[in-house]
């Protein structure tokens, strides 16, 4: 053979690989970017769900949104936080925040702030990557979320919990206790109209009488692994 001809070989062969990687690299470039997962967590007062919504937030490298919620609600709607703030799991007057929106030269009532909200978290989710501590995220996003969680625990463990952590007496942990179950409770019934305990808005429920935080994360990994189990790589921070 000719060192011409195999010259000519060796430039075919090359320029047919080069086709080959250009190729890949479109295909890798137009490739849609893989969501990370979405987690809600629930939770009964002091029942440990802050806790457990940071630990995985830290463990497998996504967002918290919590108190967060309210500010970008906020920026969304360029309104003080403060005022946004006030309609946060609470039943407030309407009356009031009427009065204070027209001094303050803007109108934000309870429909607004559930539409806003509704709105956000679902911009949130799009986008992927975070856990949701309350606000109902559970409810907004449905089967959109990766995994849904619920924190339950008894009145006494959860008592006994927030004695420790706010320094209170027996008798005012309860009714704190009580006192933002109910506040929490009233809220989902009065925007999703369900019960915030109803099984089936959750995939995942924990006891934290039972379970410390560590175990809980664990568990919580091991439900998102099953439900996204088409992913072949691990999870980041999965033991």
């Amino acid at each position: 053979m000719s060192r011409v001809l195999t010259e000519r070989l060796i430039q075919r062969q090359l320029n047919h690989w080069n086709r080959i990687r250009t190729l890949l690299k479109e295909r890798e470039e137009s490739a849609p970017a893989v969501r990370r997962p979405v987690i809600t967590v629930s939770r009964l007062a002091a029942s440990g769900g802050r806790s457990l919504a940071t630990a995985l937030a830290e463990r497998l490298g996504l967002e918290l949104q919590d108190h967060s919620l309210i500010t970008a609600i906020a920026r969304d709607r360029e309104l003080e936080a403060s005022l946004v703030a006030q309609l946060d799991e609470r039943t407030v007057s309407q009356a009031r925040l009427w009065v204070q929106g027209v001094l303050q030269g803007r109108l934000f009532l309870r429909d607004d702030f559930h539409q806003a909200l509704v709105r956000v978290i679902g911009e949130l989710a799009a986008r992927g990557g975070v856990v949701f501590l309350g606000r109902g995220a559970n409810l907004v996003l449905g089967e959109r979320a990766d995994l849904r969680v619920r924190l339950v625990g008894s009145e006494r463990r959860r008592a006994a919990r927030l004695r420790e952590r706010e320094a209170l007496g027996e008798a005012e942990s309860r009714q704190v206790l009580a006192e933002t179950d109910a506040r929490r409770a009233r809220f989902v019934r009065e925007v999703f109209h369900t019960e915030p305990g109803s099984p089936e808005n959750y995939d995942l429920v924990l006891n934290s009488d039972r379970l410390d935080k560590e175990a809980m994360v664990d568990h919580v990994i091991l439900a998102l692994s099953h439900r996204l189990a088409g992913a072949r790589a691990p999870l980041q921070g999965q033991a």
